[in-house]
């Protein structure tokens, strides 16, 4: 979805603002930069295994906890992605309790035009997704075929809390 880069060096001066990070090894990575992300969404896993020690915030603002089971976008996820996202007052934090990987998707189409989403491609590096009017169009493709009425609940979701 995106172009992988191998180094956060290489990453850093092409990222938009706000940052969302999907995954604890990327988030890691650019906590231990300096660069920590505007939106870190987590699950304590990498390659479905335990990651010790956890990425370890510099600072948070709002802590989430979320369910999603794997292979799945529920809508509490997507609520809290959205919140997280759309929230200009803090960085946030989503601990995911299941698998973490398909909310790049909500991310993307959540975020605004410019920011930049980064996740993990296991054994590539890092793949950036900068927020564009195409890349928002590609992932509403993909979220086309997902079971359940997803532009609806987008339509709706500004009005929900998380």
């Amino acid at each position: 979805m995106g172009q992988i880069y191998t180094t956060i060096e290489d990453l850093l001066p092409v990222l938009g603002f706000p940052l969302i990070t999907v995954g604890d090894v990327v988030t890691s990575h650019f906590n231990l930069s300096g660069r920590p992300p505007n939106v870190s969404i987590i699950d304590h896993l990498t390659q479905r295994k335990p990651i010790s020690p956890p990425p370890d915030p510099l600072h948070v603002d709002f802590f989430l906890e979320v369910e999603n089971p794997p292979a799945s976008l529920t809508e509490e996820l997507i609520r809290i992605v959205y919140w997280a996202v759309n929230e200009p007052s803090g960085i946030s934090q989503i601990l995911v309790d299941g698998e973490e990987d398909l909310a790049v998707l909500p991310a993307v189409v959540s975020a605004p035009i410019g920011s930049s989403v980064v996740y993990g491609q296991p054994n590539m590096g890092m793949v950036h997704v900068p927020v564009t009017p195409e890349t928002q169009r590609r992932v509403w493709d993909l979220l086309s075929k997902f079971d359940g009425d997803v532009g609806l609940f987008f339509k709706n979701i500004s009005k929900m809390n998380p």
